[in-house]
This record gives C-alpha cells, sequence and structure tokens, in this order.
C-alpha cells in the first residue's frame, strides 16, 4: 500500500520511504499514518514532512491538534522546497490559520498541477467537503482518478459524485476501486454504503458492509467505526434496533473514544436510536466526558453541533452555554442549528422545530455527508411529531 512516488526534496533515502509510505495509509486510512514523524526525524530539513506533519495534526479537529501541527507549520515554511512542496506547504499553512478554503483551494490547485499527488487529493477532499464545496470535489476527485493507476482516485471519487448526486457514476468508480483494492480502500467501502444508502436499498446495503467487515480492523479510528456507523443506521432502517444498539456498543463507541470522528458517528447514532424507542441511558454521560474536553473550541462547527447535543442530553448546562457561544457567534444555518439541538435536547419540542426548520438550505456549507446531516432532518420531523402532541395536551 503506497501513494504514487513523486519527488521529494530531501537526501534522505529514509524521509522518502516514510513520506510515501504515509501516502498509503493516508489513502487506505491505515493506522500507522504516524510514520509521517520517521520521516521528520529522518530529515529535520524536509519541508514536506513538516508540511504532512502538520496536516496529520490538523486532522484531530481539535485546538491541541492545531497547537501540535503549528511547530510542524513554521519549519516547513523555512526550509527550502519544490514548487510542489511550497503548494502543499501554503495549504498547510491556511489550514492550521482556520481558512479552510483556501487550504482546500491551494490543494485542488496542487493536483491540478501534479495529478498523480493523492495525498494532495485526499487532503482537498477533506477540506471540500467540511465546506461543502462538493462540484469542486469532484473536478479534483476527477483528475486524481485519471491518473491513479491504483485505484485509490477512484475511491475518492466515487464519494464525490455520490454527494453530488450522480449515484450511478458513483457506483463505477467505486467498484472499479474495490475491485483494485478489495481488501485496503475502505473509503471506496465507504462510497458504496452512501450510493446504497441513497438508493434505500437497506438489505443490500446491510449484506454489503457485512461482507467487507473483516478488513477494516487494520483501519485508522475514523474509518474502522465510520463504516459500523453505517452498518448500524442499515440496521436501524430496516427495524433491528437491537443489532443498531449492540454495534453502537460493541463497534462504534466501544472501540476508540478519543477522536472527534468517533464521537461524532456516536452522537448521531445513538440520537437517531433514541428516536426510535431506545434509550440510552448513561451512554450520554460517557460521551458527554469524552466531548466536554472540546465544547467552545470553535474548530470544526460540524463537531461542535455534535458535542453540543450530547453535552445537553447529559445535562452539562455550563458546557452547553460554551458551545453555544462558539456557534450563535456565526451567521446560520450553524447559529440556528445550535440552538435547534439543544432545544431537541432537553426536549423543548416547539423551539426544537422553529430552529431547526430555518434555513434548511446551505447546510452543506457547515461540513458533513449528506447522510450525516439528514439527522438535522431526522431531529426536525421529530420535534414536529411532538410539538404537535404538545399542543393536543394543552387543548
Amino acid at each position: 500500500m503506497r501513494a504514487p512516488e513523486l519527488a521529494v526534496a530531501t537526501r534522505s533515502a529514509a524521509a522518502v520511504e516514510a513520506i510515501h509510505r504515509f501516502g498509503g495509509e493516508l489513502l487506505s486510512h491505515g493506522c500507522h499514518a504516524s510514520v509521517i514523524f520517521e520521516a521528520v526525524l529522518a530529515d529535520p530539513e524536509c519541508a514536506l514532512a513538516h508540511a504532512h506533519a502538520a496536516a496529520l495534526f490538523l486532522c484531530l479537529s481539535t485546538r491541541a491538534g492545531q497547537v501540535q501541527a503549528a511547530p510542524h507549520v513554521a519549519a516547513a515554511q523555512a526550509l527550502e522546497a519544490s514548487p510542489r512542496e511550497r503548494q502543499i506547504v501554503a495549504a498547510v499553512a491556511a489550514w492550521a490559520e482556520g481558512d479552510e478554503r483556501r487550504a482546500a483551494a491551494l490543494f485542488a490547485d496542487t493536483v491540478a498541477q501534479w495529478p498523480h499527488d493523492l495525498v494532495s487529493a485526499k487532503f482537498a477532499q477533506i477540506l471540500q467537503l467540511a465546506t461543502g464545496e462538493v462540484r469542486a470535489m469532484v473536478r479534483t476527485a476527477s483528475l486524481a482518478a485519471a491518473a491513479d493507476p491504483m485505484g485509490y482516485g477512484a475511491g475518492l471519487l466515487a464519494f464525490a459524485l455520490d454527494q453530488a448526486g450522480e449515484t450511478d457514476r458513483a457506483e463505477a468508480q467505486a467498484r472499479r476501486a474495490i475491485d483494485r483494492n478489495p481488501n485496503t480502500d475502505p473509503w471506496a467501502q465507504h462510497a458504496m454504503a452512501h450510493i446504497l444508502c441513497a438508493r434505500e436499498e437497506w438489505i443490500e446495503g446491510r449484506a454489503f458492509l457485512r461482507a467487507h467487515a473483516a478488513s477494516w480492523t487494520r483501519c485508522s479510528s475514523f474509518m474502522l467505526t465510520h463504516n459500523w456507523w453505517h452498518a448500524a443506521l442499515f440496521a436501524l432502517w430496516l427495524g433491528d434496533r437491537d443489532d443498531a444498539l449492540r454495534l453502537f456498543d460493541e463497534q462504534v463507541w466501544g472501540v476508540r473514544k478519543a477522536h472527534c470522528q468517533d464521537q461524532i458517528n456516536a452522537v448521531s447514532l445513538l440520537a437517531r436510536l433514541e428516536m426510535r424507542g431506545v434509550d440510552g441511558g448513561e451512554r450520554w454521560a460517557d460521551i458527554a466526558g469524552y466531548v466536554g474536553a472540546h465544547a467552545g473550541e470553535g474548530v470544526s462547527g460540524f463537531a461542535e453541533l455534535h458535542y453540543l447535543y450530547a453535552l445537553a442530553r447529559a445535562g452539562e448546562d455550563a458546557k452547553v452555554a460554551e458551545a453555544l457561544r462558539a456557534c450563535t457567534g456565526t451567521v446560520s444555518p450553524l447559529a440556528d442549528l445550535a440552538q435547534g439541538l439543544v432545544a431537541h435536547a432537553r426536549g423543548q419540542w416547539h423551539a426544537a422545530a422553529v430552529s431547526l426548520g430555518q434555513q434548511r438550505r446551505g447546510r452543506g456549507e457547515i461540513g458533513g455527508s449528506q447522510v450525516q446531516r439528514q439527522w438535522f432532518d431526522e431531529l426536525l420531523v421529530d420535534s414536529l411529531v411532538r410539538s404537535r402532541g404538545e399542543v393536543r395536551a394543552c387543548a
């Protein structure tokens, strides 16, 4: 599992080896992306090694990740680099400063000039998804897929096309990627889960993910738990609440709890389970114990919304106030969603319906996939149904 080997401005063969291994781990969502720090140790004067190390920290979407990334960004900016590497350094620097749109544009331009740079294509997709730039995601992934003989580019394109609503084209790319790397492209498998969800093929989706689940044990935290999250959703949609709850406990939340993406998975899944009559119980307090440290950081608006809901369900009012300040100081729809989520978590159904119903367009700008954002609509419907019950009770 290696990324295509582009030239690196270093005289250290060990640094080059580690950089390419990092690319393979990133693209295949392996759990050894930390190999990039071996590149930094092998050649502290390698700008690309520092840039990729910084990007790995920024993927944590936390204030601590930004702090850890900062010295690597500074080092990369001070070192000599090739034109491609300078572009990557600039992209990572913009990301570190919180300008995700500029970072996405710089990574996308890197791919436009050097389409074999699949690592930049992957970072571009992460940021394009976070900022809701779906058409840009398709353009960048199309360039990567055309240049990539390994198939990882096809997986990137499959996901981008699914988000753009081009389901048939997305399926063709996903199957191409899976055929080439059946056990090491969980992102392409993830794209197929989205495709089968879009078609409401719940039985097929559940069977597909079960058939590939054994290959996820080599995956990083996010991809391991996120594909199981999709499997749990298929179980829910098929009416199998017991299996969905079992997957929550054993595969979604019961595995690795420290990463923000695992926390996002847990929050939305547990809320969906509760809307179908399952008692979340002490699980909310457990989740809140992990997300509370990041409440109010404002690094990721999408993550902040999930933190808010978990904290409100756990009764952590002081931390809810911190997170609300981080969200309500921004423009809608983030502010409206934040208010609506807190109201729903507290059982204030009418207020939740009003806030969640505001400005439903433009939600893509807050990040997340279509399936992830579908949670907001489910909460809205639940609020509307419950608020009507309140009206009848008062009549």
